[in-house]
C-alpha cells in the first residue's frame, strides 16, 4: 500500500479538456520540496511531453499524406496533430 494518495479527473470539452490533480499532505509536501512553484512544475512537465508527442504525430501525419498524396491544401503543423486520429486501443487504455 502506498503512502501516498492522488486522486485526478480529465474531463474532454468541445474546445479542449480540464485535468485536476487532488494531492495529499505527503504529496504536496514532496512536490513543494522539489520545486518553488509546482503549477509551473506540473504545467511545465505536461507542456514538455505535449511538445514531444505533437512532434511524433506532426512527422507521423506528414510521412502518411505525403506517401498517400493526401496532404491537406493549407495545413499547418497545428492542424495535422489537431486532425490527427487517436488509436482506439490508446484511447481506451489511457496509456
Amino acid at each position: 500500500m502506498s503512502f501516498l494518495d492522488c486522486t485526478t479527473t480529465f474531463t474532454k470539452n468541445s474546445n479542449g479538456s480540464c485535468f485536476t490533480i487532488n494531492m495529499d499532505e505527503t504529496m504536496t509536501t514532496c512536490l513543494m520540496s522539489m520545486c518553488n512553484d509546482p503549477e509551473s512544475w506540473i504545467r511545465n512537465a505536461v507542456e514538455n511531453r505535449c511538445r514531444i508527442e505533437g512532434e511524433r504525430i506532426y512527422k507521423q501525419e506528414i510521412e502518411k499524406h505525403l506517401d498517400g498524396g493526401t496532404l491537406p491544401p493549407n495545413s499547418t503543423k497545428q492542424s495535422l496533430i489537431a486532425n490527427h486520429k487517436i488509436p482506439e486501443t490508446i484511447s481506451q487504455t489511457g496509456i
